[in-house]
Parts: structure tokens; C-alpha cells; sequence
């Protein structure tokens, strides 16, 4: 598997060193998807995961490199104006295949594959190793703790989390009535909301209907919510009330489309 095969170096800061499995972890994702690509166009639920990912990659690449750029200034890193210069290298590029993906042009989604891959093994192993050893935990304290949580789950880690019993994992199942009686992921919990599924791309229905169930304060803040839906713009919506209300919620990449493409089973709900 690709996670065996890369290798990350550890550039000596914790908070670094997690956000870079992140990006390990879109790199996984997007190559998935790339490999389909190659043999076929994708099916409009598969656009629907890429919607999802990039603006996780997004967010992911400002904040760390915001954090990244705010310890090296902290610390007179004598390298901080060319490592800036890489940074805005990495978002100019970023933001040509961010157009390439809105035009909806499959090769993109192949392209952006090596592009993350390229970053992992150039940027990180190479650029962000050389500052490894420059920082002081004890002073870099308050930039550095606060880690990215991961605010997305693939299917494959998400039945391996299944097969294992995490404690405190919740499946919540945002589809419609209608859509849970054809099947759903063992032990979920059903949630249903309606949804306008005449046209996919009318969200609203769903987002008053979500508003108008959800309470924060019937869920367990101990908890790790699974949202799940039928492609993922439902799940990603209900995320936002989450991560509003400080409950840990991550959604399912591709939802229940994606689960039954790589071949995991439904059960009728109870």
C-alpha cells in the first residue's frame, strides 16, 4: 500500500509531523480516485468525493503553512524567505488545478495525485527536514499543540475501525427514510433528514431539515460521530454544526456510494 511504501521524515516537531500524515492521507485518497480515472469517467458521486477532499486540502495547506511560516519567524530561521517562496509555489499550483477540478476535467484529478505525492517527497522530506533540530519545544508551545484533526474518514479506515470496536465510535446515518431502507452500514445510528433528491445539487431541503433535528446536547462530546450520507455533501454539511458545537465528527469519504463500490456489504435497518 502506498502508506507502506512512502517515507515521511520526521522534521522534529510533533504538530508538523501529524500534518503531514494528513497529506499522506489525501495523496491515498486522490490516487484511489486517479486510478479509476485512467480506465473510465468518473460518475458524478465520485466529483462529489473530490468536492469534499480539496477543501479539506485547502484548509490544510494555509493553516500549516501559517504555523510552519510563525515558528520560523519566532525563531530568526535563516531560511524562512525561501521557504515562504516554496509555500506560495505550492499554492499557485494548487489554485491551477483547483480551476482544472471545478472544470470538471478527470486528468486533473490525476494530476493533483502527483503533485501531492511530488510535495510529500520534495517538499517535506527534503525542505521541512532542514529545519528540524532549529526549535525549541518549550518555546514553540502554543504555535504547535493544537493539531489538525482529521475531519475525514476513508471507507477502507473506517471498516477497519468497525472490525477492530473502537470505543466511542458512532455511525450516524443522515439519509433519508427511504434511502436507509435500502440498506445500511452495520451498527449505524439512523438519523434521517429530508432531502430534496430530485435534484442532488439542492442542498437546502437538507439543510433545514438537519437544523431544524439537531440538538447538541443530545450528542456525547466523548464521542467520534461518523456522518454518513449517500456521496458526501450531506455529511459535509452536518460537519459544520460539529465542529460548531465542539463535538468530534469526521464525515465519510464518498458515503455509502463509495462504501458498496469497494465492495462492503449493507444490512437492513432495524
Amino acid at each position: 500500500m502506498r502508506e507502506q511504501a512512502l517515507f515521511i521524515a520526521d522534521v522534529g516537531v510533533e504538530r508538523f509531523n501529524n500534518d503531514h500524515q494528513r497529506l499522506l492521507f489525501y495523496v491515498i485518497e486522490f490516487e484511489r480516485l486517479a486510478k479509476r480515472f485512467v480506465e473510465r469517467a468518473p460518475f458524478e458521486d465520485e466529483w462529489d468525493q473530490v468536492d469534499s477532499l480539496f477543501p479539506r486540502l485547502d484548509k490544510y495547506t494555509h493553516e500549516h503553512f501559517e504555523a510552519e511560516e510563525a515558528l520560523m519567524r519566532q525563531h530568526g530561521y535563516p531560511h524562512l524567505e525561501a521557504h515562504i517562496g516554496l509555500h506560495q509555489q505550492l499554492i499557485r499550483h494548487l489554485r491551477q488545478l483547483e480551476g482544472d477540478v471545478a472544470a470538471r476535467r478527470s486528468e486533473a484529478i490525476i494530476h493533483l495525485e502527483s503533485f501531492l505525492l511530488d510535495w510529500l517527497q520534495t517538499h517535506i522530506n527534503q525542505d521541512d527536514r532542514q529545519y528540524r533540530g532549529c526549535f525549541v519545544w518549550a518555546e514553540t508551545r502554543e504555535i504547535t499543540e493544537k493539531a489538525l484533526f482529521n475531519e475525514m474518514i476513508s471507507v477502507q479506515h473506517l471498516h477497519r475501525a468497525i472490525e477492530l470496536g473502537k470505543p466511542g465510535l458512532v455511525l450516524l446515518d443522515l439519509r433519508t427514510e427511504s434511502e436507509q431502507a435500502e440498506g445500511i452500514i452495520t451498527g449505524s445510528e439512523l438519523f434521517p433528514c429530508d432531502h430534496n433528491l430530485i435534484d442532488r445539487q439542492d442542498t437546502e431541503p437538507f439543510r433545514r431539515s438537519f437544523a431544524t433535528r439537531f440538538d447538541p446536547e443530545r450528542f456525547d462530546p466523548d464521542a467520534l460521530y461518523v456522518l454518513i450520507c449517500r456521496s458526501g455533501p450531506r455529511a459535509a454539511i452536518a460537519l459544520e454544526s460539529f465542529q460548531e458545537h465542539d463535538l468530534k465528527a469526521c464525515e465519510l469519504i464518498g458515503g455509502i456510494q463509495e462504501w458498496i463500490r469497494q465492495g462492503y456489504g449493507l444490512v437492513e435497518a432495524g
